[in-house]
Parts: structure tokens; C-alpha cells; sequence
């Protein structure tokens, strides 16, 4: 019987931590994320099953579920009253993920903006619908 050699040394290393939270906080998809640690970490067996372990081992998340709505409100509410009131709530998520810093769900984003402005979103999704 093969014996599997196993290098568990990726789970003390601090740099490629650092890595997967950059990309992960830039929102790129996993096989993105997987192209990136191929070349540069290919001293360690990558797949999507391993980055995810690794994601997980890390405390690594795309969404925090527990983020305080409040943070979300003051952000959508300034991006509503912005250049960000003609963007739908996917593109809002990605808009208060990437320039507020708020790792925040879609759910979370689509409840917020149904809250400050019901009729602006009504009018968006009736419009995307035709």
C-alpha cells in the first residue's frame, strides 16, 4: 500500500493566509482564487475541495451573516443618495463590499434598500422583469 505523504505545513503559514483573505475580500470566484495559489504556493496540493478546507481552517468567509444592519443602512443610504441609485442589489452588495468594507449578505443589501426606498426598488425589479 502507497503511503500518502501529507504537508500540513500550509496550515502555520501566515503569508498564505494573508493571500486567500486579499483574494477573497476582492471577491473572486474559488477557481480565480485556486489559479492564483497554483503558482504561487505549488509546494501544496491544490483543488477546490482543498482551497475550501483551507478557507474553512482559516476562518475565511465570502459573507458575514453577523454583520450589524446599521453599518449596512448608513452605507446603502449613502450610496442611494450617490452615484449608487441607479444600481440594482446585487450590484449594491458588491458596492458596499468593496468601497465600505462590509462583507454584508445580498439578503441583507436587498432588505436594507427595500427599507430606505420601496417604491426606487419596486420600480427595479419591474423594469428587469420586461
Amino acid at each position: 500500500m502507497v503511503e500518502r505523504i501529507r504537508n500540513s505545513n500550509w496550515e502555520n503559514d501566515e503569508e498564505m493566509r494573508q493571500d486567500l483573505e486579499k483574494y477573497v475580500w476582492q471577491n473572486l470566484r474559488r477557481q480565480e482564487i485556486l489559479d492564483f495559489m497554483i503558482a504561487d504556493y505549488p509546494m501544496y496540493a491544490w483543488s477546490i475541495c482543498s482551497l475550501s478546507r483551507r478557507l474553512q481552517h482559516c476562518e475565511i468567509n465570502y459573507t458575514d451573516y453577523s454583520n450589524e444592519s446599521e453599518d449596512v443602512k448608513k452605507a446603502v443610504k449613502k450610496e442611494l443618495d450617490g452615484p449608487g441609485v441607479l444600481l440594482g442589489y446585487q450590484a449594491m452588495q458588491q458596492k458596499v463590499r468593496e468601497v465600505h468594507g462590509l462583507d454584508a449578505s445580498r439578503d441583507l443589501v436587498y432588505a436594507v434598500m427595500g427599507e430606505a426606498d420601496p417604491e426606487r426598488l419596486k420600480a427595479k425589479l419591474v423594469c428587469g422583469a420586461s
